[in-house]
């Protein structure tokens, strides 16, 4: 388990690194408007790829690591639902493409939507060799995978330079493509040394309403993930004025997913091993790993996010330019936001864990109800700021409630431990926040060592007072 979330943690760092530098290069080499149209494609295939990923993902992870069904089943079963979704998002995307000109105020979005619209059927074939391999638990194919995608994905900067200078978006959407076929290409490679084996696994057929009501399941729940973290950017665009102001909550919003994303990998991870352990009827096992995920989340992950929040002007200064600042408020929310939505979909991933998706249905119907008005409205009266704040609220709640909910059906994943490092967290968030108004910085290597000199600190802080111990993270391998 420790090796295959180290791998997956990995892959999540680069899948952003990756991400920060065509950012970075398309925020200092586009006006601050252009910069905004970018993240609007972005933001709407990001919302799309929430749909047609993590449901197909997650449900092949559920199906497979069970034991119970014949594997070449399941993938067939999934992938048949994934081609009907995907068709939907195709259909979206390329019929509604003037729509969205409209909704946006930028007619210059047609073309780009009719292109986009090709996206979701590679991510959507992408994300079925991701499942696959984490159903198997063949974590390091995986990681792999997710390692190798963002790399190649790195040639959007080139094109964007050479083939597309004028049209930066295309660029954009030609590189993700070519990107995500390679992937592919090298994941189908990567599966035929065990393909043959998989046919003679599990003998029980799963019906294709369970396959449908899985897949749907999870992607329902992960659009209002998704929905909650990318809404409140088009919204920015679509309601605040300057255009300028959608490019600044862009570059906060860029910063601010960093945990959500590292989180990722705990949701990889955690869902096919509890369900695999619920499957034997060891429950004891199941709830002491889903402990030690939690609070190594909280341990590692959660500071990320304290360092961004109480550093948000000098971050976006030295990364972006001076004038990003302006959106330092909201930064300061956002990378809280983030955090508290990943923390949101590894509770549920415990709880789906045991096949019951009801909870998760529930809250992503409340949610998906609720969240965009309230974005509306603070939007319009508060800017980007008060959408930022309304963020936080908003995944603090979902996330609070889904933790009382595993506590209440399963088990307490919160440990003294894990409640001793958010105190931590909370101390380094207030003098981290102090010392930020007496000292700063806008060379981005500079405040680079400063953070790692910080994160080092408080890792050493966790380990001095034994909240996490050597043996500890030895104890994951089993």
């Amino acid at each position: 388990m420790s090796k295959g979330l180290i791998l997956n943690i990995v892959s999540n760092l680069v899948f952003f690194i990756s991400g920060y530098l065509i950012h970075y290069y398309l925020g200092g080499h586009t006006s601050a408007a252009a910069y905004g149209v970018v993240g609007t494609i972005i933001t709407v295939l990001d919302f799309e790829y929430m749909f047609t990923s993590n449901g197909a993902r997650q449900s092949l992870s559920r199906n497979i690591s069970s034991g119970r069904y014949n594997v070449v089943d399941v993938i067939v079963k999934t992938l048949a639902v994934q081609a009907c979704i995907v068709a939907v998002f195709f259909a979206i995307n390329f019929l509604g493409a003037p729509l969205f000109g409209r909704l946006f105020n930028d007619t210059s979005l047609d073309l780009y939507f009719k292109l986009a619209a090709f996206l979701p059927i590679s991510n959507g074939l992408y994300v079925m060799m991701l499942g696959i391999n984490d159903g198997l638990q063949r974590f390091q194919y995986s990681a792999f995978l997710s390692t190798f995608y963002p790399i190649i994905k790195l040639g959007v900067i080139p094109l964007i330079m050479f083939v597309f200078p004028h049209d930066p978006v295309m660029g954009v959407e030609v590189g993700y493509f070519s990107a995500m076929v390679i992937a592919i290409l090298l994941g189908a490679a990567l599966l035929v040394p065990v393909w043959c084996s998989l046919k003679v696994t599990g003998t029980e057929r799963v019906s294709f309403r369970e396959t449908a009501h899985g897949v749907l399941s999870f992607s329902f729940f992960f659009i209002m993930a998704s929905l909650v973290l990318s809404a409140d950017t088009l919204v920015v665009k679509s309601v605040v004025e300057p255009a300028s102001m959608a490019g600044y909550y862009t570059g906060a919003m860029n910063f601010g997913k960093t945990t959500y994303y590292l989180l990722q990998a705990f949701a990889v991870i955690i869902l096919p091993v509890v369900s695999g352990l619920i499957a034997k009827g060891d429950v004891r096992e199941a709830g002491r790993k889903a402990q030690t995920l939690v609070l190594v989340a909280f341990g590692f992950i959660f500071p990320m996010a304290v360092v961004i929040s109480a550093t948000s002007r000098d971050l976006l200064a030295a990364f972006y330019k001076p004038e990003f600042t302006i959106a330092a408020p909201a930064l300061s929310c956002l990378a809280l936001s983030s955090f508290f939505m990943g923390m949101t979909v590894v509770f549920n991933m415990v709880l789906n864990a045991e096949k019951d998706t009801r909870f998760s249905d529930v809250l992503s119907i409340v949610s998906l109800v609720l969240v965009v008005p309230i974005f509306v409205v603070s939007a319009r009266f508060g800017g980007i700021t008060a959408i930022a704040a309304a963020s936080t609220i908003c995944t603090f709640v979902t996330m609070t409630v889904s933790y009382v909910e595993v506590r209440r059906r399963m088990m307490d994943v919160m440990t003294v431990k894990t409640w001793a490092v958010i105190g931590i967290n909370a101390v380094v968030w207030v003098v981290l926040t102090l010392v930020g108004r007496v000292v700063s910085t806008d060379n981005f290597l500079l405040l680079a060592l400063a953070y790692a000199l910080v994160y080092f600190a408080y890792i050493g802080v966790l380990f001095l007072l034994r909240i996490v111990s050597v043996e500890q993270l030895k104890a994951m391998k089993g």
